[in-house]
């Protein structure tokens, strides 16, 4: 019994020591490149990742921007030889954890993950991840795309709860003072 648990101790902690390599990357870092008003308008950004060494990978682009908003982008990847070193197999795609939907060709030698429509929250840490198994040499690229404005803030909810109240309380104040009187 004792060797059982000791084996499984042992493949356990080989297990974890063999986790993917993961990488984490911020706007400005050659690998995510930002474009447009960050802290005004619309913003575009090129994600990627050339030369993945063999073996397991999850890259992270890790960003916060000033407004609310929503985000969309897609993420390819295609080689010239199926099962070739330059060979990478995207295994998921995701922007703050809503998954992106895959499309793979019937050859196994191009992959593309897209999604629409994803609500970006600012302030907080915003983070697209790509995961994957490289052949040696593997490579993708990805665009992005960011609209401000299309989630309102807290302070526009905060006004237009004020409103509907004040609202309300106009039109009971109202009907209070309405009298129905009828003729006999």
């Amino acid at each position: 019994m004792k060797k059982l648990l000791v084996g499984t101790a042992l493949a356990t902690a080989l297990l974890f020591s063999a986790q993917a390599n993961a990488t984490d990357f911020n706007p400005g870092d050659p690998e995510f490149q930002v474009f447009g008003d960050i802290t005004n308008g619309t913003v575009s950004a090129t994600i990627g990742n050339a030369g993945i060494a063999a073996g397991v990978f999850t890259d992270r682009f890790i960003f916060t921007l000033d407004q609310n908003g929503t985000g969309s982008g897609s993420v390819a990847t295609s080689a010239s030889i199926f099962q070739s070193v330059t060979d990478l197999d995207l295994t998921s795609v995701s922007i703050n954890g809503i998954f992106a939907t895959r499309i793979a060709d019937p050859m196994g030698l191009s992959e593309f993950y897209s999604l629409v429509g994803v609500p970006i929250i600012f302030g907080v840490e915003n983070i697209i991840t790509v995961s994957g198994v490289s052949r040696g040499n593997g490579s993708y690229g990805g665009n992005l795309t960011f609209e401000p404005g299309a989630i309102p803030e807290a302070s526009t909810w905060a006004m237009m709860i004020i409103g509907f109240g004040m609202t309300g309380a106009a039109m009971r104040y109202r009907r209070r003072r309405s009298v129905v009187k009828y003729a006999l």
